[in-house]
């Protein structure tokens, strides 16, 4: 048997592979390389994954269990074990890559335009909002091919902004859309864990139920133009400098989608972050790289943005992971990207500013609370969780989530606050949402629930 490479990543290790390092084995699906029957846990692996809902530098919740960072490459010995050799970081050749906007642009429609000529069929394009999936819509030539889909985030999904927006944009580019309703995905629990296990939180079951509807509206086997992580590099986060290995989290831009690790019968490490912070300590200090770190820290996760798309029969590809493309981006200057005013520019003179065209929308985010409501989830197992996170926080989670809802009062208020005109002068009263008591629990479930799935394949009942 003779040397030989089994895996390498890309330069932001946007396909993540996992393995372990007792069995040899490797895999992109965690679940795969998980040695049911020696399962032990990773004290400082797990107590990372309650703090980010997702997996760290490299380290999962499983001990032995592993992944690999960005630009490398896993190896496979003569002997059957493995090992791993860290290549150079392509990033230290495009620090000082700069393009004019004009430029970026162009180069951006270059890129899609050439994976448009290389596809065929119906081109799927997921619609937002948002910039990304804008300057996606606009870069297509053949306006004809494309299908764009959307769905809404509030009560009333039809208006909430991302499909109001979505339907005004395909109007004005003059492509197909269509809206996709969406509150059945607790179905995709099980979807979801036997994909993703304990790497991540699950969160992204949605998608499943999005794409599965697209998938039964377009031919099979299409192309998808996805806008992942193009926010990021175009100005839409500024990440902050991180001055303790104890705010590394902030740096992770959980959105609170994450567990109390307090809630951990492990005692606290921090080994893994203290070894992160010293390599990147130079690093971290320039905004531009901490940007860098903070979607190659959060790539376990973001990941499913391309992952369940494939998983769903569809084919997805982005201009924004190509380094020059976001290299360029991210190099502007600061105050072009401060507020992504560089974009904002180029919609006004594209006629694409669908902000100045003061749209009747919606953007209150209830599609979670909407879920639970349709499909209300099983309780944690307090017992089985019992050995790796505290009973009375697993039992605060199950008695909170099955709580009713806001009063009519508490839900009138809320509607009323996204109403135009009305709800500013609400706000100006100092009125504000009215937060569901059911949130933070829901998003503590949703990390709990793999590590609970983890521990009844190791003990099935």
């Amino acid at each position: 048997m003779t040397r030989r490479v089994l895996f390498e990543t890309d330069w932001l290790a946007s396909d993540p592979v996992f393995y372990n390092e007792k069995t040899g084995r490797a895999s992109r699906n965690i679940n795969d390389v998980i040695d049911w029957t020696r399962l032990e846990l990773h004290p400082e692996g797990l107590n990372n994954y309650l703090d980010f809902g997702y997996s760290i530098l490299e380290q999962t919740p499983v001990r032995d269990v592993r992944f690999l960072r960005h630009s490398s490459r896993l190896w496979e010995e003569e002997d059957g074990g493995l090992s791993v050799e860290y290549l150079d970081d392509p990033v230290e050749r495009w620090t000082d890559f700069r393009l004019s906007e004009e430029d970026i642009f162009d180069l951006i429609r270059e890129r899609v335009r050439q994976w448009e000529a290389s596809v065929e069929g119906e081109i799927v394009i997921p619609t937002s909002a948002g910039y990304d999936s804008r300057i996606l819509n606009w870069c297509i030539e053949d306006k004809l091919r494309v299908r764009s889909f959307s769905y809404g985030i509030s009560d009333n999904q039809s208006r909430s902004d991302e499909v109001v927006y979505a339907r005004r944009l395909s109007r004005i580019l003059g492509v197909r859309w269509e809206e996709i309703p969406l509150g059945d995905f607790h179905r995709y629990l099980d979807d979801w864990d036997r994909h993703f296990g304990i790497s991540t939180h699950a969160h992204g079951m949605y998608h499943f139920e999005f794409y599965r509807q697209i998938l039964s509206r377009v031919d099979g086997g299409n192309p998808l133009l996805s806008g992942i992580f193009g926010d990021v590099w175009a100005g839409s986060t500024d990440p902050p400098a991180i001055e303790s290995l104890h705010e590394l989290n902030r740096l992770g831009y959980t959105h609170d989608l994450h567990a109390d690790v307090h809630a951990s019968a492990f005692s606290p490490a921090y080994d893994l972050r203290a070894q992160f912070l010293e390599a990147n300590a130079e690093g971290m200090r320039e905004e531009s790289y901490r940007i860098i770190l903070q979607i190659r820290l959060k790539m376990i996760l973001i990941s499913y943005l391309l992952k369940v798309p494939l998983l769903c029969g569809f084919r997805p590809w982005s201009p924004f992971l190509d380094i020059d493309v976001c290299m360029a981006m991210l190099n502007l200057p600061p105050e072009r990207r401060r507020g992504r005013l560089w974009q904002k520019e180029f919609f006004r003179r594209v006629g694409l500013d669908l902000e100045a065209m003061k749209l009747r929308a919606n953007r209150r985010n209830t599609l979670d609370l909407q879920a639970l409501e349709k499909i209300p989830v099983r309780p944690l197992d307090a017992d089985l969780l019992g050995e790796v996170i505290r009973p009375e926080y697993v039992a605060w989670i199950n008695e909170t989530l099955g709580k009713q809802a806001l009063d009519w009062k508490g839900r009138a208020l809320n509607r009323m606050l996204y109403v135009p005109k009305v709800g500013g002068a609400l706000r100006l009263l100092g009125l504000k949402d009215i937060p569901d008591p059911r949130t933070g629990s829901y998003n503590a479930y949703l990390v709990l629930l793999p590590l609970e799935n983890l521990l009844r394949r190791r003990d099935p009942r």
